[in-house]
C-alpha cells in the first residue's frame, strides 16, 4: 500500500500478549508496546525519558505463535513494522519483533545451554 511509514519502535511490553486464530486458522497476536522518548533536559543538562507512549502490534502468522510464547509484560522489545493513526492511537503491522538484547539474554533452540534444555544433569 502506499502512504504507510515504516518505523522502528522501541519499548517494553505492556501486558498480556493476545493471541487468537482468523476464521482460516492463522494465528494472529496483538500486544502493546510502551515506547518512552528520550528527551534532553537542557536544565539539568541530562537526558531522561520522556511520557511514555503506547503502540499497539499486530503480527500473524508463525511469528505470533513466537511472540505468544516469548513475550510476557515488562520485556523490551524491538518492533519494526507499517505505523498507522487510527483513531487517536498508534497501531504497528508488525514484520519484525525481537528481544532487545541491551536488556535481557535471549537464547533460541541452537544456543540453548544444555542445562536448560533437559540435556545434562544439574550440579556434579
Amino acid at each position: 500500500m502506499s502512504g504507510e511509514t515504516d518505523a522502528v519502535v522501541r519499548g517494553r511490553v505492556h501486558g498480556t500478549v493476545h493471541l487468537r486464530h482468523t476464521e482460516r486458522g492463522t494465528p494472529a497476536a496483538r500486544f502493546t508496546v510502551m515506547q518512552a522518548p528520550r528527551e534532553y533536559d537542557r536544565s539539568r543538562r541530562q537526558w531522561r525519558d520522556g511520557e511514555p507512549v503506547p503502540v499497539i502490534c499486530t503480527v500473524t502468522g508463525p511469528l505470533a505463535r513466537h511472540v505468544a510464547e516469548c513475550l510476557t509484560d515488562a520485556v523490551h522489545v524491538i518492533v519494526t513494522g507499517h505505523l498507522a493513526l487510527r483513531g487517536n492511537r498508534l497501531h504497528l503491522d508488525s514484520a519484525q519483533v525481537g528481544v532487545d538484547l541491551a536488556h535481557h539474554v535471549a537464547y533460541i533452540d541452537d544456543t540453548l545451554p544444555a542445562v536448560l534444555a533437559g540435556h545434562a544433569p544439574v550440579g556434579t
